[in-house]
């Protein structure tokens, strides 16, 4: 990578324009690490199932759609920042977290270079989401109808969607 720098501030900038991390002691730069909470039931009507969704609160994507989730804390396993992350932004205590995607295309993010980990997630099947931290809201949305609406998403999660919907190992899109 060539060393590309700000106009304004001088700083080194990656291929994207955002500024660099400084190395680490090893002289290596690293990607920060998130991770999203897939969160599936059967719809009320058995017609399908609902997929638990944030609406982003904060730019970047403010107003989008987004799984629940965020930065993993330094020295925290990536399933109990999972499940922290749940928590904190839809009041719902998960578990049993299964690895669904890893994904870290560089330009996924615009603030920076962020890889995530997305686990499914079990909850209680009472367990109503109350939008906490950052998101604006959190819900149960319609999986069919989610598929329908790919610009409402924020990052490159319709595409983690359709992960999800591939890992239900669901023969008929129609009928989630």
């Amino acid at each position: 990578m060539s060393d590309s720098r700000c106009n304004a501030c001088g700083s080194s900038v990656d291929q994207l324009g955002r500024a660099l991390p400084p190395p680490q002691a090893d002289g290596y730069r690293v990607p920060n690490l998130t991770t999203d909470a897939a969160v599936v039931r059967p719809r009320v009507d058995q017609a399908g199932h609902d997929i638990l969704m944030i609406t982003r609160g904060r730019e970047p994507f403010k107003g989008k759609l987004a799984f629940p989730g965020g930065f993993v804390d330094y020295g925290e396993d990536p399933e109990a920042g999972c499940l922290r992350e749940l928590e904190e932004e839809c009041g719902i205590k998960g578990a049993n977290a299964k690895l669904v995607a890893v994904r870290g295309k560089p330009d996924r993010d615009p603030r920076k270079h962020i890889v995530t980990i997305c686990y499914r997630v079990d909850v209680p099947a009472e367990a109503q989401p109350v939008a906490g931290d950052d998101a604006a809201t959190a819900k149960f949305y319609s999986i069919s109808d989610l598929l329908q609406t790919p610009d409402a998403f924020a990052f490159d999660h319709f595409q983690l969607l359709e992960q999800v919907v591939d890992s239900l190992h669901c023969s008929q899109v129609s009928s989630l």
